[in-house]
């Protein structure tokens, strides 16, 4: 009996997997950042850390809700209150959340509320949740295990895959060493070694076990430079007070210097978002422009308005003048889009012969 094919493998004329999150994009050449405290401790205390995510240039909000730690005493998270205000912190920050699955009765319940979810490295090859996980539909973050080699971390992805998800983003958070100084440091040589095997997008997380935040710059640019696909970073609006975490949580200012140092990605992957933003809101404009022609045919009304035309362009311009663009260029950009609404009409309206065409609504 033959082997099956299996569906993490890069294969010839292959391109890396686009895994979508709202607006970020992990696998289409960006960096984008996951940020936020290792768990959700009170209200206020997520809130903070969205805002803090978002004004310096996160991407998503990322933080603990179900908590499986070694001592039985430690802060094991708010549970299901911590989905809920997760979900809120990213309703107010306006970023995409995750938040680590531990077992399958919880899922259907985060996958309600959170945008990813994400299996931990300690559960890497807990087939019963990676089914489950799949299953949901949602996209799923798997985290290599401790001393899990490269396959058998994407044999685990395999798992997911096989439920019909193809939303599955890898990252590479360590593999346990002989040396305690390095143990569980990010393998920054995994990064391009997995790309080269799998079209699934890689991410890191740079958070060594000693817990020390002055390791996790440098990692990430180092992870940057080899071509991850993004970064994951412990961020808390107050390290020193926090409740969980193994030290190597950012506090705000560390964090904005971190975003500062990967410069000009950052730009780059706002730039991209803000672009398909533009896309999506004329996409809108388009369909809305349609609906009103044809409305007006079937009533009757005359459809193109001259005078509406350039009263657009005129506001376009004001627009422009008050938030610091050349106008011309605001004009120029409304011109086209207006042309583009006739065209668009038009071709709606030839479904209905004897109709008039040609407004740009």
């Amino acid at each position: 009996m033959s082997e099956p094919t299996l569906k993490s493998r890069r294969r010839p004329n292959v391109e890396t997997t686009i895994v979508a999150v709202g607006d970020v994009r992990f696998g289409d050449g960006s960096y984008p950042v996951i940020a936020g405290p290792a768990v959700v401790e009170s209200e206020e205390q997520i809130l903070a850390a969205g805002a803090i995510v978002a004004e310096a240039g996160g991407s998503m909000l990322r933080a603990g809700t179900y908590r499986a730690e070694n001592s039985p005493y430690t802060f094991k998270g708010l549970g299901d209150e911590g989905v809920w205000l997760l979900e809120k912190a990213g309703f107010e920050s306006g970023l995409p959340t995750i938040t680590e699955a531990l077992e399958p009765g919880n899922l259907e319940f985060i996958a309600q509320h959170i945008d990813v979810l994400e299996i931990g490295p300690d559960n890497m090859q807990n087939f019963v949740l990676l089914r489950a996980a799949g299953a949901t539909g949602k996209p799923v973050m798997l985290h290599r295990g401790q001393s899990a080699t490269i396959d058998e971390w994407l044999m685990a992805a395999e798992y997911v895959l096989a439920e019909g998800n193809d939303d599955v983003i890898l990252c590479e958070r360590g593999s346990r060493t002989f040396d305690p100084r390095t143990s569980e440091t990010v393998d920054i040589s995994a990064v391009p070694v997995t790309q080269q095997i799998t079209h699934l997008p890689v991410v890191i997380d740079p958070a060594p076990a000693k817990g020390d935040p002055e390791f996790i710059a440098p990692l990430a640019l180092a992870g940057r430079s080899v071509g991850a696909d993004g970064l994951l970073v412990a961020v808390h609006p107050n390290p020193e007070a926090a409740l969980a975490g193994n030290g190597s949580q950012l506090g705000p200012d560390a964090f904005l210097a971190l975003m500062d140092s990967l410069g000009i990605p950052m730009l780059r992957d706002e730039i991209d978002r803000i672009d398909r933003q533009l896309v999506k809101l004329i996409a809108r404009r388009l369909h809305s422009s349609v609906e009103i022609a044809r409305i007006k045919a079937v009533e009757g009304i005359s459809l193109r308005s001259p005078d509406r035309e350039a009263e657009l362009i005129e506001e376009a311009r004001d627009d422009a003048r008050s938030l610091g663009i050349d106008p011309e260029y605001a004009a120029d950009l409304m011109d086209l889009v207006l042309r583009y609404s006739r065209d668009a009409q038009h071709r709606a309206l030839e479904e209905a012969p004897g109709q008039p065409a040609g407004t740009s609504r």
